[in-house]
């Protein structure tokens, strides 16, 4: 009995190590794919929604630009009806646009009509009568002021890039009383003749509007866990932590882990990455892809990054190994069951063979 104990438990061992081994090796294929497949959806789904964002941005600077091509032109108006023109143009753009919080336009001094003097504490017009007309909302309200923006327009338009698209990182405004954060835009204003940057027309717009549609996104994906929107130089524009907007990359994601720095890199060269570490926010491990926005009238670009948790990945890879477990159990016990059986039939006829044998023996002696 003994003997046929251990040789069942023998052949049982011999049958759970070769079946066991040949499912781990199925299954760690099986995950290792799954993982491959899905660090490409999420990459994927990144360079959709980045170029949504471009797309979406894009439309911004798209309007500013209509307005540029129209003021483009200035020198076929009359010198002294050329300010009010552009102030009836900027309103009936800025009643559409209620996306925008203000809109401005800068011009260098002198260029738009010659008459800067005769405007000289006039709103919108500086303190030396350079056209910088501005429309706000910031009161819940249309008004007509003079733009704040004339330093950074000036700077931009002798600079290096003056010929094309601005955007800053954003900056805190009061709306309705509010500190808010808003992304300022600037398109320049080229004369045609002497292929010269003369003015900007730009526009400021609450980045409040990003973060709603970056939980819907989230909501309406199963397999996005996190996702994030950034600017080149790590500000937080929206995040599945909306707490960190307004924050740089740098400061406050713990979840790049020890790539933290390579992730930095990444996004202010506008490139692509995949990142897989553990959140210490959703206390799992995580998949990460980071793809660029081009904003390609910009030298500026955002990046966006979309997560997923590895426990969502491989949930089916989960459920085959539990499912290879529980048929491994029932296949043992079954193979168990048939070996103790068979070697149990097979001991009586062995027995009597050799009783037979001594008998026959006996007979002889």
């Amino acid at each position: 009995m003994k003997n046929k104990a251990k040789l069942s438990i023998m052949i049982i061992v011999i049958m759970a190590a070769v079946g066991g081994g040949i499912a781990l090796i199925q299954l760690s294929q099986a995950t290792v794919i799954t993982l491959n497949l899905s660090k490409q959806k999420t990459m994927y789904m990144a360079r959709q929604y980045a170029h949504i964002w471009d797309g979406k941005i894009d439309g911004y600077i798209k309007v500013l630009q209509s307005v540029s091509n129209v003021m483009n032109f200035y020198e076929n108006l009359p010198p002294e009806t050329r300010r009010r023109e552009y102030e009836n143009t900027m309103e009936s753009v800025f009643e559409d646009m209620p996306e925008f919080v203000r809109m401005f336009t800068v011009w260098k001094p002198g260029v738009i009509d010659g008459m800067d003097a005769r405007f000289i504490g006039k709103t919108g017009a500086t303190e030396t009568g350079q056209f910088a007309f501005a429309m706000t909302r910031e009161k819940g309200r249309i008004e007509k002021q003079t733009s704040d923006v004339v330093h950074a327009a000036m700077t931009h338009l002798t600079g290096s890039n003056g010929k094309k698209v601005e955007m800053a990182d954003p900056t805190v405004i009061k709306l309705a009383g509010k500190d808010t954060w808003c992304l300022r835009i600037m398109v320049p204003i080229i004369n045609k003749r002497l292929n010269e940057a003369v003015g900007v027309i730009g526009c400021q717009f609450n980045i409040d509007l990003i973060q709603p549609l970056v939980e819907k996104a989230i909501r309406d994906n199963e397999e996005i866990s996190t996702m994030a929107i950034y600017t080149n130089t790590g500000f937080i524009l929206a995040n599945y932590l909306p707490e960190l907007i307004g924050k740089q990359l740098v400061d406050v994601e713990t979840q790049y882990g020890d790539y933290l720095d390579m992730v930095a890199g990444t996004v202010k060269n506008a490139h692509e990455c995949e990142v897989s570490c553990y959140d210490p926010e959703m206390k799992t491990s995580m998949n990460m892809s980071i793809a660029p926005i081009p904003l390609a009238a910009s030298p500026t670009t955002w990046a966006v990054m979309i997560g997923s948790t590895e426990s969502y990945i491989l949930r089916d890879v989960n459920a085959m190994k539990r499912f290879v477990i529980i048929l491994l159990f029932i296949a043992l016990a079954a193979a168990l069951v048939l070996i103790y059986l068979v070697l149990s039939g097979n001991a009586k006829p062995a027995a009597y063979t050799l009783k037979e044998i001594s008998e026959s023996e006996d007979d002889l002696k």
